[in-house]
């Protein structure tokens, strides 16, 4: 009876191992960023969907800044997952940046396509995408329908390139450019869905940048356009005036703000800035109808339940604080300013929802766009196929252990330029922000006294350990690479200690 027994059970075991052995694993997680164009993190008012579906639904990350406050060194950074001093995107035109000065060879839709994902990009690229080959599709995408600049920069008329064959919308209220990408954004989430595979999607509206045709985006143009069936709702209201708009002394800031800026705006600029916060906010009405329509499509499909949605901007706009403003313009009117280092210009909402990221968790240290490739490429388990280093964290690692954050500073960057803007870096913790000026200016702003950075403490002594700290990091982030980006800042004590 034992022998009986045991070759019972011998058997049984026998049978359980060929099944255990040939066990699937489960399919990663689909991929979804939606990233909007010039979206100040004060603006997601205008977003209340998006709120609901993604922040409220997931994890919403309080201080999220970008490495370099410019579209192209942005979206650079988060193809890659490197500071822009290490990618070598330093602008937003050619010869100092844009698209050709991307190695497209190692970057994330490579990665996770040797993972096996498949990659879908639409909307807006990198700038200066297809003014020398309109057809070109860059490496690493399966799926492309990328926007041919410059049309990009108008809401009506755009060129796309749809995976090598070129088509020009027509001008029509249909062909507002944010419900066009929805409409193919939708095509390819039904697509991916029968692909087999698990899928990446870039999704990339132009709102709510200005309309900048004439110029291919080298400069500012007219006020965003909302899509026609909101035309009306911000058409009247007064913009949001806040306490370091048009402020009164700028003697704390460094002087090349004042000389650049010695005078306060007038009313006339004033209300010019408010016809840009009219239109935007009302482009950001359509972005949010995207953010509904994909997550409808994903649950159509049944892909939702399986796929991280991301929401973020390249980087934000300033729109009169610290006086600033940006007269050079395709109309010669006032615009606003992104490129510096202050909150308005560096700060981008950030929400991510689905597998990995609990629903109403928020985070409150610092995190940057450089995370971004990284938290992909975990998601994906795809670490292996990464051909570069990676100077971010995974965000996956910062929900899980959000105390792990507590000693994070973000480096903010910026080069030399054809505006002649003085470069800088700075590093922004939880609490501070510092920068210094290639010419030794410096600022020290303490976030928790001072929100809206008024008052600039560098020279204030009690807070001067803190900044000999700050500035330390500063420069060695300045020269990082791959681990050494990621070393906490040194404790910082409290201010007169």
């Amino acid at each position: 009876m034992l022998i009986r027994a045991l070759l019972a059970a011998s058997a049984l075991i026998a049978l359980a191992l060929p099944a255990a052995a040939t066990a699937e694993k489960p399919e990663p997680p689909n991929v979804v960023v939606i990233m909007s164009d010039d979206q100040d993190f004060r603006s997601m008012s205008a977003m209340p969907m998006t709120r609901r579906l993604i922040a409220n639904a997931g994890t919403r990350f309080d201080r999220s800044v970008v490495n370099y406050p410019l579209c192209c060194p942005s979206r650079a950074t988060f193809l890659t997952g490197q500071y822009a001093h290490n990618h070598g995107v330093l602008w937003n035109n050619w010869p100092f940046g844009g698209y050709r000065m991307l190695d497209g060879s190692e970057t994330l839709p490579v990665w996770l396509g040797r993972s096996g994902y498949r990659t879908i990009h639409i909307g807006k690229y990198l700038n200066e995408y297809g003014e020398e080959d309109p057809t070109e599709v860059p490496p690493g995408w399966d799926d492309w329908h990328g926007g041919v600049d410059p049309s990009t920069y108008d809401y009506y008329g755009m060129t796309i390139n749809h995976n090598g064959r070129l088509k020009t919308y027509p001008r029509t209220e249909r062909n507002y450019s944010t419900d066009v990408y929805t409409r193919l954004a939708d095509h390819a989430i039904r697509d991916a869905s029968k692909s087999g595979k698990p899928f990446f999607m870039s999704l990339a509206p132009n709102a709510p940048h200005t309309v900048a045709v004439s110029s291919g985006a080298t400069m500012e143009g007219t006020p965003a356009l909302p899509p026609p069936r909101y035309a009306d709702v911000y058409a009247d209201r007064e913009m949001p005036i806040y306490p370091n708009f048009n402020e009164a002394d700028i003697s704390d800031k460094p002087t090349t703000l004042s000389a650049f800026f010695p005078t306060q705006m007038t009313e006339e600029q004033a209300l010019q800035l408010q016809e840009h916060w009219r239109g935007r906010m009302g482009s950001l009405l359509g972005v949010d109808d995207m953010v509904k329509e994909v997550v409808r499509k994903l649950r159509r499909t049944g892909e939702f339940k399986n796929t991280v949605i991301v929401y973020t901007s390249d980087n934000g706009w300033i729109l009169g604080e610290h006086r600033l403003r940006d007269p050079i313009t395709e109309d010669g009117k006032a615009a606003g300013v992104k490129f510096v280092p202050y909150e308005g210009s560096s700060r981008v909402p950030l929400m991510i929802e689905g597998p990995g990221f609990p629903a109403g968790r928020r985070i409150k240290g610092v995190v940057s766009n450089v995370d971004l490739a990284r938290t992909i490429v975990d998601i994906a388990g795809a670490r292996s196929e990464v051909g570069l280093k990676l100077d971010g964290i995974s965000l996956l690692d910062a929900v899980r252990k959000p105390k792990a954050l507590a000693d994070r500073g973000a480096l903010i960057e910026t080069a030399v330029n054809p505006r002649g803007v003085p470069p800088y870096i700075a590093v922004r913790t939880k609490r501070y922000n510092y920068g210094l000026q290639a010419d030794g200016q410096e600022g020290l702003y303490d976030l928790k006294r001072d929100p809206w950075e008024l008052e600039s403490v560098h020279e204030d002594p009690r807070y001067d350990r803190i900044k000999a700290i700050l500035r330390t990091a500063a420069e060695d982030f300045a020269e990082c690479a791959g681990a050494s980006c990621r070393k906490p800042v040194p404790p910082l004590p409290q201010p007169g200690r």
